[in-house]
């Protein structure tokens, strides 16, 4: 058995709901995005795999799943313990959308103000927020080690 998450659930999620010819496949696209936003990680053997790629062939889906944002791209803390705070400050500006910086933080744990957690905000001050929460993350760590 192995575990699916990230890019590879989201492309056999794909595969599995385009086995049914009788969705549209706006429907099948949604039912994939809610699918994927729902099951965090799915376990399964190679020849079940091996089973939905012969029946699926090449999924439409799957370029559309694929191009989501992923909130586990990177580890944002360890990116800024390894490479420093202007790394993980030019990975954060690769992030042109609000929405996916909350859900990066949602998904790390980063700590974020009231304020930053919803509502307008402007990215730059978002996206320093994170830089910030992440920071604590690290400081936190490394008082609760000492």
């Amino acid at each position: 058995m192995s575990k699916l998450i990230g890019k590879r659930k989201s492309e056999y999620l794909a595969e599995v709901v385009c086995q049914d010819t009788g969705l549209d496949t706006s429907v099948a696209s949604r039912l994939t995005e809610r699918l994927d936003g729902a099951i965090r990680s799915l376990r399964t053997t190679k020849a079940q795999r091996a089973q939905v790629k012969s029946k699926s062939g090449a999924p439409p889906l799957a370029e559309s799943a694929s191009n989501r944002f992923d909130p586990y791209a990177f580890n944002a803390i360890l990116i800024l313990k390894r490479s420093g705070r202007d790394a993980l400050k030019a990975r954060l500006s690769e992030i042109g959308d609000v929405t996916h910086l909350r859900q990066l933080a949602e998904a790390q744990l980063i700590g974020l103000d009231q304020d930053m957690r919803a509502g307008p905000v402007a990215i730059e001050e978002l996206r320093e927020a994170v830089l910030r929460g992440v920071e604590r993350l690290v400081a936190d760590r490394r008082a609760a080690a000492s």
